[in-house]
């Protein structure tokens, strides 16, 4: 708990989940959409994120966002996005300058847990985004060979424990990022 408080923005609590407080990394391909009207590139994102309380329902809170060099765009949109050299396939995820490697096998069908409609990032305050999903088939998965985790530990995380695995082989969504709240001034004389 207290490493998630660590990187929290000031109003932001972990939430436990299950009886855990938990990082995740997730990692995954955009391989179309659009934004605006605007056809989306492919790329590669690895983000690492937690469950918090934004008001009053869950919500995962993006403690880091890394993308390959199709994502950057979204960093014109407010989005706390950066590059990283990555490579997400079916069975493995690499970011060899961010010290990830996860080779995995996909298992069984099972339910994926707690899954929010409420992202958050921090860009000059804290910003949300809403989150809708179409059903996807979830499985567990499982390492075919021991996890390389230190983007985590240079995050200020500690891993301890197996992780449990999530895989899908394919997911759609749709993100609304609200737009920021103006603030007038009056000029009294």
């Amino acid at each position: 708990r207290e490493s998630i408080a660590n990187v929290l923005p000031s109003g932001l609590e972990p939430t436990a989940v299950e009886g855990a407080y938990r990082v995740s990394l997730a990692a995954f391909r955009v391989e179309g959409g659009r934004v605006g009207g605007f056809p989306v590139p492919h790329y590669a994102q690895l983000n690492v994120r937690t469950h918090v309380t934004w008001k009053d329902e869950p919500a995962l809170y993006f403690v880091a966002v890394r993308v390959t060099a199709g994502g950057l765009p979204g960093a014109l949109l407010g989005a706390p996005v950066r590059y990283a050299r990555l490579r997400v396939d079916e069975g493995a995820v690499r970011a060899p300058g961010r010290g990830v490697s996860l080779r995995y096998r996909a298992g069984e069908p099972t339910e994926p847990g707690l899954l929010t409609n409420v992202g958050l990032f921090e860009n000059d305050g804290v910003r949300e985004l809403r989150i809708r999903r179409t059903a996807a088939a979830w499985r567990g998965a499982e390492l075919v060979e021991p996890a390389r985790l230190d983007f985590l530990l240079a995050l200020g995380f500690h891993p301890r424990g197996e992780p449990e695995l999530l895989y899908t082989p394919r997911a759609a969504f749709e993100l609304e990022v609200p737009p920021r709240l103006k603030s007038s001034f009056q000029n009294e004389s």
